[in-house]
C-alpha cells in the first residue's frame, strides 16, 4: 500500500495565525517602550529645525528659511539661551525634503512627536546594521553578531544621533540601500534612493560622487529615470507650495557655513599644533583628496568588491575633508566598520574572532571614557579627539584589509589561514 504524497497548505493554521499576534504584539509592546524611553531624552534639535520649519510654513506663513525658525528652536532646545560655540539650528535643507516632515507637523507636542520620530530613528538604524551586515555576506557566530549589534547600538555616536534625534541615521539607511540595490542590479531603486539623499553634503558628498561615477562609467541609464521619478515629483510639488524657495534655501545655506559650532579637520589640528596646525591640515586634505581619487578612478570600472571598499573609504573620508560637520554624523561609519570587522574575521581564521572582539570593544569603551573621564578635566579638545578618532581608526581599518577586501584568497597560504 503506497503512501499518496501530499504537498504542505498555502494557507495558514491557527498556530501561524497566533504566532504572527504574538509578533505584532511584542512589537507594540517595544515601540511603546521605546516612546516612553525617548519622551525622557533631552537635546533633539536636530529634529525640531525640520518640524518647527514645516509648521512655520504649514500654519503660520513664515518662511522656513528665515529667522524665526531658528529662534523658535533654540528655545525648544537652549533653556537659557544659545550659547557661544552651540548650534543655532539654521534651516537649510532642501525644501523638496521638507516636505517629507509634513505628517509630523500634525502634532502639537514637541515632547511626543520628537519621541515618535525617535522611534522611526532607532527603528532605521536597526535595519542599517542589518543591511551592513548583509552587505559584507559575512556569517558570524550568532554570539558576534549579538556584539556587533550592541557596540553599534550603545556607542557614543549613535547615542548622540539617537539624543540630537538627526536623520543622519535614515540617511545611513538609504546609503546602504544605494550599495544593496546596485549590487541587485535594481537601477530604478538606486535612481529613487539617491533622489532622497541629497542633502548633508558633508556626510555623504564623496560617496554620492563615487556612486555618480560608477553609474556613468556602466551606463547605468535606468538610475537616471528612477532619479528623475522620484526628483521631479518632490520638486514639482514643492514649487508649487512655495515657488521661490532656491534662493532663500541658499542664503540660509551660507548662513550655517558662517555659522561658529561643530567640528573640522583645520580646528583639530590648529588644537594640537597651534602654529603649524593649518598646514598641516591642509597637507592632510590634499593628500586624502588624491587617495579618494585614485580609488575612485579604479572602483568606478572594478568588480563590486573594490567598488563597495571605496564607496566605505568615501563614507570615513567626508569627515577629515575639512568640511564642517558634528558627532552624531558619525553613526553611519556603521557601514565600513561591519566591512573590516568581516574581513578581520574571514582573514585571520586562527585569532580573528578574538582580535574582532577586541576591535568592538576598542570602538565602544574609548569614546565613552573619553567623555566621561575626559572632558571635565581637559576640556574642548577632549571633544575633538573623540570626533576624530572614529573617522580617522575607520581610514586605518579600510586600508589595513584592503588587500583582502579587494581581491578574493589567491594564493595557498591565504586560503590557509581562512581554514
Amino acid at each position: 500500500m503506497s503512501a499518496t504524497f501530499q504537498p504542505p497548505s498555502k494557507s495558514l493554521t491557527a498556530r501561524d495565525y497566533q504566532f504572527i499576534a504574538l509578533a505584532v504584539l511584542v512589537f507594540i509592546a517595544i515601540c511603546y517602550g521605546l516612546v516612553r524611553s525617548n519622551l525622557t531624552l533631552k537635546g533633539g534639535g536636530d529634529f525640531y529645525v525640520h518640524w518647527v520649519a514645516s509648521r512655520a510654513f504649514l500654519f503660520d506663513n513664515v518662511d522656513p528659511y528665515g529667522a524665526e525658525v531658528p529662534n523658535r528652536v533654540q528655545k525648544l532646545v537652549y533653556e537659557n539661551g544659545a550659547q557661544t560655540g552651540g548650534e543655532p539650528y539654521i534651516f537649510d535643507t532642501p525644501f523638496q525634503l521638507l516636505q517629507l516632515y509634513y505628517p509630523f507637523a500634525l502634532f502639537t507636542d514637541p515632547q511626543l512627536v520628537r519621541a515618535i520620530f525617535t522611534l522611526l530613528l532607532e527603528l532605521a538604524f536597526y535595519l542599517l546594521i542589518v543591511l551592513s551586515l548583509q552587505l559584507t555576506d559575512w556569517e558570524p557566530p550568532i554570539s558576534y553578531t549579538v556584539l556587533f549589534v550592541f557596540m553599534a547600538a550603545f556607542n557614543f555616536y549613535t547615542y548622540q544621533a539617537i539624543r540630537e534625534a538627526n536623520p543622519v541615521l535614515i540617511l545611513g539607511l538609504i546609503y546602504a540601500g544605494i550599495l544593496f540595490s546596485i549590487r541587485a542590479d535594481l537601477d530604478e531603486v538606486t535612481g529613487a534612493l539617491m533622489a532622497f539623499s541629497l542633502y548633508y553634503w558633508e556626510v555623504g558628498g564623496p560617496f554620492l560622487v563615487l556612486i555618480v561615477l560608477r553609474m556613468y562609467f556602466e551606463k547605468r541609464q535606468r538610475v537616471l529615470a528612477g532619479f528623475f521619478m522620484a526628483g521631479f515629483i518632490l520638486v514639482f510639488i514643492s514649487f508649487l507650495s512655495y515657488p521661490n524657495w532656491i534662493i532663500p534655501f541658499l542664503r540660509a545655506t551660507v548662513n550655517n557655513l558662517r555659522a561658529d559650532f561643530g567640528h573640522n579637520l583645520f580646528t583639530i589640528f590648529i588644537y594640537i599644533f597651534p602654529e603649524q596646525g593649518r598646514t598641516y591640515a591642509l597637507v592632510f586634505t590634499l593628500l586624502l583628496m588624491i587617495a579618494l581619487g585614485y580609488e575612485w578612478s579604479i572602483a568606478r570600472g572594478s568588480e563590486y568588491r573594490r567598488f563597495y571598499w571605496a564607496a566605505c573609504l568615501s563614507l570615513a573620508a567626508a569627515p577629515l575633508l575639512g568640511f564642517r560637520t558634528e558627532m552624531e554624523h558619525l553613526a553611519i561609519l556603521i557601514i565600513p566598520w561591519a566591512l573590516i570587522l568581516s574581513i578581520v574575521y574571514d582573514r585571520w581564521r586562527r585569532f580573528g574572532g578574538a582580535l574582532v572582539i577586541l576591535l568592538m570593544l576598542l570602538l565602544l569603551i574609548i569614546p565613552w571614557t573619553l567623555q566621561l573621564f575626559a572632558v571635565a578635566r581637559w576640556g574642548a579638545i577632549v571633544h575633538e579627539m573623540i570626533f576624530i578618532f572614529l573617522p580617522l581608526s575607520t581610514l586605518v581599518g579600510l586600508y589595513w584589509i584592503r588587500w583582502w577586501a579587494i581581491r578574493p584568497p589567491r594564493i595557498l597560504s591565504d586560503i590557509a589561514n581562512r581554514l
